[in-house]
């Protein structure tokens, strides 16, 4: 099933039916890139010749994927001294060729990262005025990053570099069409954005029943798709578990991470961090209204699905094989998931008004994010769920995920805290409520959880 894509698509078609001659895919692993790029050949007038690079050595690479060329070309007995060789005899045929060169850093790993690139820079210079394409593919995200540094042999050599992305909250909904639109806030809080992961997940079950087949039991096939295939990199970054299972569901400073993880290693601390974000798997939230404040800058993992495996899962790997998934279901996951799923809610809401700016509903607004307040005169901290800054100030939104509608108390109440906060320059208030609201307002902006998903994109004014 192919969903969504359809901005990475066009890119990718549209190179496929141009002149050009190189380029570059890469994103996390089961993040859908070949799947992308199949469907993109569909429209490709020539032949295809996908190659999936293996840690073997140079002349089994080679050798594998000469024999790819044989299948799509009905060819046989035919053999190469090198890569470069193969490539001059692709372009002597004079068809449209593509090559694509799937996991692209197996083959780096396996010949030399250096000696890999600079052969390439070749074989790609070679392929003008020819009617032969190449791809490279990749899952290890900072090493496929470096392929476009200054310093690399292939800068400046790809037509087109595509950075395939998890979906966001609304198109990972797009796997469950008829579900409600609290399971598809909770499907997307819990199992991200990898459509590997969505694709196994079965709304006609209940939410506790996918998370204790797919998630707890030792065999499941979403905790397996992590342990074996989306953590393999981590192996190469360094300890990285004790720091995920410490962020978990929130978000911790780095004077927090040092105290709880290992006041005297800061510097291994560091850089642990700067690689993990590198490779996406944590991200840096900075208050929209105080940026170069490292006080306020927070590490959060980036991804629901390893969000959600780090919360619940890997701390309790040893309890669930004493006790069975269902009992640490009960114990550990059940008292606790409303407020995950709460927090996941407050994203969900920050990203709805990134789409609207996206689209051009919102163009005047300068950032979305959380709002950090320190009120010296009342002696208060804390942030905002979701702020919207514009030149004359911010909106500020409180976002529920309540059980049942936002009543108009609950509304002034929240109301009266934000304009308490003294030096806050505030444009308007609003409330994102999932289940919705028992009254109308001309004076709050109203964002139910139909809103959010609905394939038009409208906000809400005052009274309407």
């Amino acid at each position: 099933m192919f969903i969504s894509r359809d901005i990475e698509l066009k890119k990718i078609s549209g190179f496929m039916a141009s002149d050009m001659h190189a380029m570059l895919v890469y994103g996390r692993r089961r993040v859908g890139k070949t799947a992308l790029i199949d469907k993109a050949s569909y429209g490709f007038q020539g032949k295809v010749v996908s190659y999936l690079c293996t840690k073997e050595d140079y002349s089994a690479n080679l050798r594998d994927l000469v024999s790819e060329y044989c299948l799509v070309f009905n060819d046989s007995n035919r053999s190469f001294g090198s890569f470069p060789d193969f490539f001059r005899f692709l372009r002597g045929l004079g068809e449209d060729i593509l090559v694509i060169l799937d996991e692209y850093c197996n083959l780096k790993e396996a010949y030399g990262s250096d000696a890999t690139d600079s052969m390439m820079q070749k074989i790609i210079d070679g392929l003008k005025g020819s009617r032969v394409k190449i791809a490279l593919c990749g899952s290890e995200i900072s090493v496929m990053k470096e392929l476009m540094d200054r310093d690399n042999p292939l800068f400046d050599r790809f037509d087109l570099s595509v950075h395939v992305e998890p979906f966001d909250y609304y198109d990972s909904a797009l796997f469950f069409p008829s579900s409600d639109i609290r399971w598809k806030v909770e499907s997307y809080a819990i199992f991200g954005g990898l459509p590997a992961a969505l694709e196994r997940v079965d709304p006609e079950h209940t939410m506790e029943e996918n998370i204790i087949s797919l998630f707890l039991e030792p065999e499941g096939r979403v905790r397996t798709l992590i342990e074996r295939t989306i953590m393999q990199e981590y192996r190469k970054i360094g300890p990285v578990y004790s720091l995920l299972s410490e962020l978990g569901n929130g978000k911790r400073t780095y004077s927090e991470l040092r105290e709880r993880l290992d006041p005297r290693n800061t510097g291994n601390l560091s850089k642990l961090l700067d690689k993990l974000i590198n490779n996406e798997s944590v991200k840096c939230i900075y208050p929209i209204n105080r940026k170069a404040d490292r006080k306020t800058t927070f590490y959060a993992i980036s991804d629901n699905l390893l969000r959600f495996y780090f919360t619940y899962v890997h701390p309790n790997r040893s309890r669930i094989e004493r006790f069975g998934a269902n009992a640490v279901y009960r114990q550990s996951v059940a008292p606790s998931i409303g407020t995950y799923v709460s927090y996941r809610f407050e994203e969900i809401a920050r990203s709805f008004f990134c789409r609207a700016v996206k689209a051009g509903v919102m163009d005047d607004v300068q950032d979305v994010g959380i709002y950090w307040y320190d009120d010296k005169a009342t002696r208060r901290n804390g942030e905002f769920d979701c702020a919207l800054s514009f030149n004359d100030g911010y909106d500020i939104f409180e976002v529920k995920c309540l059980l049942h509608p936002m009543d108009l108390s609950m509304a002034e109440e929240e109301a009266a805290k934000i304009l308490s906060i003294t030096g806050l320059d505030v444009r308007k208030i609003g409330f994102v409520s999932l289940e919705g609201f028992s009254f109308s307002s001309d004076e709050y902006i109203l964002v139910d959880g139909r809103m959010l998903f609905s394939p038009s994109l409208v906000i809400p004014v005052p009274g309407s």
